[in-house]
């Protein structure tokens, strides 16, 4: 029985001497991991850079006799391709911002937790 009290009592010892020291840098390099494979994921540099090029580089080449008509096919593709890269841009906005949001939260919540596997189940008696 004394074996089994000195390792629950190490195992703890151990959850929260991690918890409290390599654990802060681990939440931490996890929320700028997330950042960055969303920025990666969705290309924001390549979006910005090409904000207002032609959609997929369809262009229509002119000539003396269509020119207006080439004018107004470019206008409308470089068009299309803002308003998709607007809202790829839009979205990839929305989705860092949450995971700063609840990436902070976490950070605020991080001492708590431990303390919630001694807290809950007494509020579980209590109720």
């Amino acid at each position: 029985m004394l074996f089994v009290a000195t390792i629950t009592s190490m195992t703890i010892a151990y959850m929260l001497g991690w918890w409290y020291s390599q654990g802060w840098a681990w939440i931490m390099h996890s929320i700028r991991d997330s950042l960055i494979a969303i920025e990666e994921s969705f290309s924001v540099p390549i979006l910005l850079k090409t904000w207002f090029s032609p959609w997929k580089q369809i262009q229509t080449p002119s000539s003396f006799r269509n020119f207006f008509q080439a004018a107004i096919d470019n206008l409308i593709s470089r068009f299309i391709g803002a308003l998709i890269r607007t809202f790829m841009l839009i979205t990839a906005i929305f989705m860092m911002a949450g995971i700063a949001v609840f990436g902070l939260l976490s950070l605020l919540l991080w001492p708590i937790f431990p303390l919630l596997i001694v807290i809950l189940p007494l509020a579980s008696l209590v109720v």
